[in-house]
């Protein structure tokens, strides 16, 4: 797939907000969120076509939202709407469960920035318990799942299956 694959734009949604990112043959081009498409399914489809119309991709990953995680139902209302969405538009909509490699999203964040140096600016440093998680932290769970549907190449978790120091 990834020799096919030259424009993906990966979706994740997250509390409060939702993320994607452009690929273009393996390399990140673009990447955007999104805090008013969280709001509802509807909303988050809104958003999603805008994204689409944007930044034209041939191949959307989005997150299975009946596989076992850890999202709350509006977020899983939303995946289910970047599947309806994305079946409505001419790209090839890749749907995958989202694999968790490493003991959470900020590992797999600071591994994702030794690929993409240029995310270093937004790698979330992780806050106590009772502060929001950090807004940007969105941008790398769509850039796992893009991981995850097998359009990076060389799988970075696997390679790095001990903790970051």
């Amino acid at each position: 797939m990834t020799a096919e694959a030259r424009r993906v734009l990966s979706v994740s949604a997250r509390s409060g907000r939702l993320g994607c990112v452009l690929l273009d043959a393996g390399h990140l081009r673009g990447w955007t969120t999104s805090e008013r498409g969280a709001k509802s399914a509807a909303a988050g489809a809104k958003v999603l076509r805008r994204w689409y119309n944007g930044f034209e991709p041939e191949v959307l990953v989005s997150e299975n939202p009946d596989a076992p995680c850890r999202k709350g139902e509006k977020q899983k209302s939303i995946l289910q709407a970047f599947i309806a969405t994305g079946d409505e538009l001419p790209v090839h909509n890749l749907v995958v469960v989202r694999r968790r490699r490493l003991r959470n999203i900020y590992l797999e964040a600071e591994v994702l920035t030794r690929r993409y140096p240029q995310l270093n600016p937004f790698l979330p440093k992780k806050l106590p318990i009772w502060k929001h998680e950090p807004y940007r932290l969105v941008i790398f769970e769509a850039l796992v799942l893009a991981q995850d549907a097998g359009l990076l190449g060389e799988d970075d978790m696997d390679a790095t299956m001990s903790p970051v120091s």
